[in-house]
């Protein structure tokens, strides 16, 4: 019997599989780590940031390479690699000690790139947002989406906590519980990639 080329490969399958397990046991890895190093440095929030940029980066990569397999969805999928590098540079403000000009002015050209991208495939827009409005890992970006501007920033905020504990406040536990909202959202940003590239076939478009 022949065998179906249209069907996805079990290492492919395994290897994504992995990945999603792995991003799983990274979000809880900071909590394992010194508070503090006897340098001063920060260990935990310092891996919580690498992990963020890292989980991002990683998403960014699976959209690239994915595009060449999502035919007239292709430069859909390159627009939300710009809207990850976006996000990854928002989530890396060292950038600025490397450059001439603000961090910021970088996510001009990105956030232009993207938008030229969708406008331009407006169609293929429209018909990627009806597909995956029925798809799983719309559920997760949309809770990636939640998470930073909802809960991380209320999270994150001094007076939540104030009115939470009718007291002190610990020091840095308003910034320590919006870093980890966040590294959650990023590991739910990295699952929705994989769960958009996941079904992709070679040649087709279909979600």
């Amino acid at each position: 019997m022949a065998l179906d080329k249209d069907r996805p490969s079990w290492f492919g399958t395994v290897v994504n599989t992995a990945l999603v397990g792995l991003g799983s046991v990274l979000v809880l890895f900071p909590a394992w780590l010194p508070r503090a190093s006897p340098s001063g440095l920060d260990l935990e929030n310092s891996a919580v940031e690498i992990l963020q940029l890292a989980l991002l980066l990683v998403s960014l990569a699976i959209l690239l390479a994915a595009s060449s397999h999502a035919g007239k969805l292709r430069p859909i999928y390159q627009a939300l690699s710009l809207g990850c590098l976006a996000a990854a540079i928002g989530e890396a403000p060292w950038i600025g000690d490397f450059i001439p000009f603000k961090e910021d002015l970088l996510l001009i050209p990105v956030l232009g790139g993207m938008t030229w991208l969708f406008v331009k495939n407006s169609r293929e827009t429209l018909r990627f947002v009806a597909l995956s409005a029925r798809h799983p890992a719309s559920g997760f970006i949309a809770a990636a989406v939640i998470i930073i501007y909802v809960f991380a920033d209320s999270f994150g905020s001094t007076r939540f906590w104030e009115a939470s504990l009718e007291g002190e406040v610990p020091p840095g536990l308003p910034q320590i519980c919006s870093a980890y909202l966040e590294l959650l959202a990023c590991y739910f940003i990295f699952v929705g990639v994989i769960g958009f590239t996941l079904p992709l076939r070679k040649g087709k478009d279909n979600l």
